[in-house]
């Protein structure tokens, strides 16, 4: 785990954005970031079915309450696209809080427009869309001088071996409210390099499990790649392999030259190779603050177990097909293989935790 606090401070003037003052309210500039769509690849494709594509996208309008506010956010969503191209089963899977840009990112991805996925060259819905819609203020990477402040005293801290000043750094950090996009990322930052500092395992894994890529993208482009490799090793300890296997195809898309082409095609292998093993695959699941809680399958076969709480629903959408199921008394289910890039949305009212395990396809 040392080398992302090697990285960072050979970086720290590659990776130091502008930092103003506090700035007068600007007009608010919505942005879509590069890592939403998913990424399509030759190998990921069945040739007898070619995915949605979209033509027509409309930002979501500002709110008027947090552009005074001065806050920033996104919101993450899945949906469908029916046969005509029109906007369906929209699913807030998560969101950096606020209330009024979830209904504003909602209203706008309702009007989006995309040419139909063809299956056999007929149209057909699809169902695996997944987008962040980002409220951001024309300020091109930058944020509030305390929060970059903080996040450089934290590093020389950290290179002068000065254990309290880490400390003190990593808890003014964390206990600042983030209002602005990507300030998040330099307090999760610097708590890996903290972390790995003070021999912290659990802190550096829990962090980089939670850690944003998508924004990291943006305010941290040169450390993005290292991050996302680990989060695949991370990701392949948790038995999530298909969110593992796809995570390594944005990889090569987008740091095709960071990260050796040997690295990227033997971690390829061995993914493909545990999912096409014997072993059952065993998840521990946990809805987050919106009652969700989302999983890339990579078998056909699985089953709940160990449930605490209650789950409302389960909502699972795949290349061509949905079904929403409510759970009762049925905790195992197989689905036809046909269905095709199955991704699962388990819904509760209340938070609940639970083992989800993928069985062997022998």
């Amino acid at each position: 785990m040392q080398f992302i606090f090697r990285i960072c401070l050979l970086s720290m003037t590659l990776l130091s954005p502008i930092v103003t003052a506090e700035p007068k309210l600007p007009v608010p500039e919505i942005i879509i970031p590069k890592l939403t769509e998913k990424i399509q690849h030759e190998t990921d494709l069945v040739q007898d079915f070619q995915p949605a594509m979209a033509h027509v996208k409309v930002g979501p309008i500002y709110p008027i309450y947090y552009a005074r506010k001065q806050r920033e956010g996104w919101v993450d969503l899945t949906f469908s696209v029916e046969k005509d191209g029109t906007i369906s089963n929209v699913l807030v899977t998560n969101d950096s809080g606020g209330a009024q840009f979830v209904t504003e990112a909602i209203k706008a991805i309702n009007r989006w427009k995309y040419k139909p996925a063809l299956e056999f060259k007929q149209p057909v819905r699809s169902n695996i869309h997944n987008q962040r819609l980002t409220f951001k203020f024309d300020r091109d990477k930058k944020i509030r001088k305390k929060v970059y402040e903080f996040y450089m005293q934290g590093l020389a801290f950290i290179a002068s071996h000065d254990r309290e000043g880490m400390d003190d750094i990593y808890e003014q950090l964390n206990d600042l409210n983030f209002r602005m996009y990507g300030e998040k990322d330099f307090a999760d930052v610097y708590t890996l390099n903290y972390a790995s500092h003070i021999d912290n395992p659990e802190l550096y894994r829990s962090t980089l499990k939670n850690i944003d890529l998508v924004s990291i993208l943006d305010t941290f482009p040169n450390l993005w790649a290292d991050l996302a490799m680990e989060k695949v090793t991370l990701l392949a300890q948790e038995h999530k392999l298909a969110e593992a296997r796809s995570l390594l195809n944005h990889i090569e898309a987008t740091s095709s030259h960071s990260i050796e082409q040997t690295l990227l095609s033997s971690s390829k292998e061995q993914l493909d190779q545990h999912i096409k093993s014997e072993i059952d695959l065993v998840i521990a699941a946990k809805t987050n603050k919106l009652g969700i809680w989302q999983h890339h399958l990579a078998r056909n076969h699985f089953a709940i177990t160990h449930l605490e709480g209650e789950l409302k629903s389960l909502d699972i959408r795949c290349d061509n097909t949905r079904r929403l199921i409510n759970i009762g008394e049925n905790s195992e289910w197989k689905i036809p293989e046909q269905w095709r890039n199955c991704v699962l949305y388990f819904q509760s009212e209340k938070p609940a935790q639970f083992t989800l395990v993928e069985f062997t396809n022998s």
